[in-house]
């Protein structure tokens, strides 16, 4: 078998040193990009639990880190407890804290990539490897995700941290930790096995002991589970239940690879400003020619660091798989590829030297008004009408994760109205989800299956029942007549049953 071997490097003309990468000034450049990144993101932060930019997972998340309990599959047992730490800043709602976690993490993911540009094109002009790392971070896409409570900002900064250190040292036991990680805050990190794996394949057992020691946050599931939080999804405590929960079974439903044109239209068009800021800068001529500013190989043999090829080929693969995932925000699973995207466009940024930092700039002016969630409204709002409107001791029966995780934030971790039992119609399907609203409220008669009409029935004597939803789109789960409570366009609503009056 033919073998690489260690590629010689040039000499420098004294022009070409110029432009050398120093790993000091990259540092710089980084720390300065990071900051210029954050400072944009905690301008247009969300102030409070926000639905904006699809967060739709924010107080779930929040309330599960918060109480130390399992958000849905595959449970992010790394943001549960990062969060955790965030939670214990004395500043602002601790909605505000997750929020400020994640733009911290967008912000360093931006840093993050600045060095990994440096450290694959040792020879770039730093201020091309700041414009494409600001390129990503204000992307609206990114953007968005750094401005909220959600898991993606957080994927980005570990899969930005994985990158740099395959790019700085290769394939091997520290780097795969790093994607152990990054797999466990998002299950599509586990795209970046296969080029990992071509790199590094003469190291798998360094590999494999790297990525089982960053894999080892899932093993925490079952210690989660057996706490009290309100938001424990599935049953982690056995093998079978906790592969369950860690590899998504419950979302497998949602892949359905077919070509659905409205569908991909909606895909790019969610995504389209982004790629054009790229592509702006990928039109400018400047990508190196020569094999040792790309292709990193071992003395044994080994091509051990990411190439264009590599990395090209991993965003195939995200792109694929969001446009066969069949669901409303298929798009987010997109981020990772405005981070390989920076990586690619950065030498075509050397030939403008410093005016290639307009791009981002244009970027953010474009873009600002869009990202800026200071002044929307937030599910506070909404949640408080509830609270304040439903019966003492009332059951409240809510349609879907929109209703039951809002109010369980506000309940559990912000304490309002503790003496409500909250049900979500939807999650009364799963019989541990039954279980474990008996463990809650042992005072509740449970229906022996999932029968959301027995359960009212059964309890209508004993407590207030009410119907309860934030969204206008949420129906009621069962029908049920008695005194409506509305505001605006009919969310929210509280309807509480004739025989709780």
């Amino acid at each position: 078998m033919a073998q690489f071997h260690e590629i010689a490097q040039p000499s420098l003309s004294p022009a070409h040193e110029a432009t050398s990468g120093d790993p000091a000034r990259f540092h710089r450049q980084a720390l300065a990009s990071a900051l210029i990144a954050l400072g944009v993101y905690v301008l247009t932060l969300a102030p409070d639990l926000s639905w904006a930019n699809g967060a739709y997972d924010g107080a779930e998340l929040i309330t599960a880190s918060v109480t130390l309990g399992i958000p849905h599959p595959p449970g992010y047992p790394t943001y549960v407890l990062l969060g955790k730490l965030f939670s214990l800043l004395p500043m602002g709602t601790v909605a505000f804290r997750y929020n400020l976690f994640s733009a911290i993490c967008a912000a360093a993911a931006v840093g993050l990539v600045v060095l990994t540009i440096g450290a694959l094109q040792p020879r770039i002009r730093p201020a091309a490897a700041v414009s494409a790392a600001l390129l990503f971070g204000f992307t609206p896409l990114v953007w968005s995700q750094a401005v909220v409570a959600e898991v993606y900002s957080l994927n980005l900064l570990m899969i930005a941290a994985f990158l740099l250190v395959w790019s700085r040292r290769g394939a091997g036991a520290s780097s795969s930790l790093l994607l152990g990680l990054a797999i466990t805050t998002h299950l599509t990190s586990l795209f970046w096995l296969p080029a990992f794996f071509i790199s590094g394949r003469r190291q798998w057992s360094r590999i494999a002991v790297g990525l089982a020691l960053g894999l080892s946050p899932l093993l925490l599931l079952p210690w989660l589970a057996a706490g009290d939080s309100a938001i424990i999804w599935g049953r982690p405590t056995n093998s079978a239940g906790w592969w369950q929960l860690v590899s998504g079974q419950l979302y497998a439903a949602y892949f359905q690879p077919a070509i659905d044109a409205e569908r991909w239209l909606n895909l790019l068009q969610a995504v389209a400003l982004g790629p054009a800021a790229f592509l702006a800068g990928a039109g400018l001529r400047g990508y190196p020619s020569n094999e040792d500013e790309h292709l990193h190989v071992h003395a044994a043999g080994t091509i051990s660091r990411p190439t264009p090829i590599l990395l090209a080929a991993t965003s195939l693969l995200y792109i694929a798989f969001s446009l066969s995932y069949n669901t409303s925000d298929a798009a987010i699973l997109l981020l990772p590829v405005f981070l390989i995207l920076a990586l690619l466009v950065a030498p075509m940024l050397q030939r403008p030297g410093a005016a290639a930092l307009l791009l981002p700039l244009v970027l953010v002016l474009l873009t600002y008004g869009a990202r800026d969630l200071r002044r929307q409204p937030t599910a506070r709002t909404y949640a408080a009408d509830i609270l304040r409107s439903a019966p003492e001791n009332a059951i409240l029966l809510t349609p879907g994760d929109h209703t039951i995780f809002t109010l369980l934030y506000f309940q559990q971790v912000e304490g309002y109205r503790p003496d409500l039992s909250l049900v979500d119609g939807n999650l009364f399907a799963f019989d541990w989800y039954r279980n474990r609203l008996l463990e809650r409220y042992p005072d509740i008669v449970m229906p022996t299956g999932d029968d959301l009409v027995a359960l009212r029935l059964e309890n209508k004597s004993k407590r207030p029942f009410c119907l309860v939803g934030l969204v206008s789109s949420s129906v009621p789960p069962i029908s049920m007549t008695g005194g409506r409570f509305e505001t605006g366009d009919g969310a929210p609503y509280v309807l509480c049953a004739e025989e709780a009056n």
